[in-house]
Order: structure tokens, then sequence, then C-alpha cells
């Protein structure tokens, strides 16, 4: 939910040399929903070659709101611990619906990490993950709370005919199994893999998440040397 792109340090190091890696940084200032998110992610896609979106979490609405409008050179999805309703029960979404830039501000950051990373985190992940949380404002973390309340790209997914994959973290604390069967609901033919870590999962499992996506990749686009991935921010 940061959006910085920070995160995917680890991610980057992983992917096969054959990729050129995109990632797409939101704002970290202004306060923006989906909807205004979109074009930064529109913007971001190759003109003249193939690619494939890389989803994680926030994000795998905006990539699916992208795959629905059927872009030129779009092979496929790749949705990381996302979903396309609010992941959260109805007290929790009432509340991020409500979130207001005093609540971003008070929460504790350790509280922060130990749901999107839990015993997953290292030295290294804990620098990258204050580093993000210290570059958005908490007005724009609100605003994003609020953006995942209320959003339902079912249609959209509905929409999208490029091929899906979807990676899951088995120890994921923020995002359950029942967005998996809700998608799954819509398109039951998705690729699933699952993957041994936490919400945070292309940071804590790189190198697995990185040949999962690579091998996606190799499948359904016309062949690696053409292939994009574009990574949008968590």
């Amino acid at each position: 939910m940061d959006g910085t792109g920070l995160l995917f340090e680890p991610l980057l190091e992983a992917l096969p040399g054959w990729l050129e890696p995109t990632v797409v940084a939101y704002p970290a200032r202004e306060p923006l929903g989906y909807a205004e998110l979109l074009p930064w992610v529109r913007d971001a896609c190759p003109s003249a070659s193939e690619f494939v979106v890389l989803a994680e979490s926030f994000s795998g609405p905006l990539a699916l709101m992208l795959a629905a409008s059927e872009p030129s050179g779009l092979r496929g999805v790749s949705l990381c611990a996302s979903f396309i309703r609010c992941p959260w029960p109805a007290p929790l979404r009432r509340m991020a619906g409500a979130a207001r830039p005093l609540c971003f501000r008070l929460a504790p950051t350790w509280l922060a990490r130990w749901a999107l990373l839990g015993r997953h985190g290292t030295n290294r992940l804990n620098r990258l993950f204050a580093a993000a949380a210290a570059t958005v404002t908490p007005e724009v973390m609100a605003a994003r709370a609020r953006a995942i309340a209320s959003v339902d790209v079912s249609a959209e997914l509905r929409r999208t005919r490029v091929p899906l994959l979807y990676l899951a973290g088995g120890h994921d604390r923020v995002v359950g199994p029942s967005c998996l069967s809700t998608i799954r609901r819509i398109k039951p033919y998705i690729e699933v893999v699952e993957l041994p870590g936490p919400h945070l999962l292309l940071q804590a499992c790189p190198v697995e998440a990185a040949y999962e996506v690579g091998q996606f990749i190799k499948r359904v686009a016309s062949g690696p040397k053409t292939g994009m991935s574009q990574s949008t921010s968590q």
C-alpha cells in the first residue's frame, strides 16, 4: 500500500536477466484513489512490446482495471496476495472507510511490520519497510485505506481475457483465502501458486516468486526475449 517501489528491491535482484522490469511508483504526497492512480499505471505500459503486469496487494485492482481496457501488448496479469473487493471483515472495512491521517500518524510501525512480514522479517526487509513507511504521508495512506474499503473490480475481472496467475502467501495475515475464492468464482481456471511466505510475499520469498513469475511470462509471451515484467507497487 506504500506505493513507493522501494520494497521491490529483493525481487528485482532475483528476476531472470532476460526480463526488463519496470517499477511503477505512485505519488507519495497526493491522496489519490484507484481511478486517479490508473493513469500512472497505464502511462508506464510499453507501447511497442509485449508485457505482463505483476501487481501486489493494493495494486491488484489497478492491474485488473488496466487489463479490462485491453491495452496493446498485454499478455498476462499476475496478482500477488491481492483482492478484487475489500479483503477485511465488516468491522475493519468500516474502520478503513473512515480512515483519517491521524490513524497512520499514531499507528506503531512494529504492528504493521508484524502483520505484513511476521516472522519473515530480516534486517534488510525491516530497513526497506521503514524507508517506505517514512516516504508516504499519512494523508496518502488514509486515502488508500479508504480506496480499499470501497473497491470492487468484479466487473473488470470478468472482462479480463489474458491469462492470470495468483501468488498466495501461506502465512498471509492481511489477505485471507476468501479473497482467492472470490476471484476463482469469476475465473475458475486462474493459475494459483502458494508460497510459504507472509503478505509481503515478493519481499520475503523473492527467489521463489521470481521463478514463478518468470515461468508464467514464458508461457504467455511469444518468447523470453520479448517478455517484460511490469511491477506495480504494493
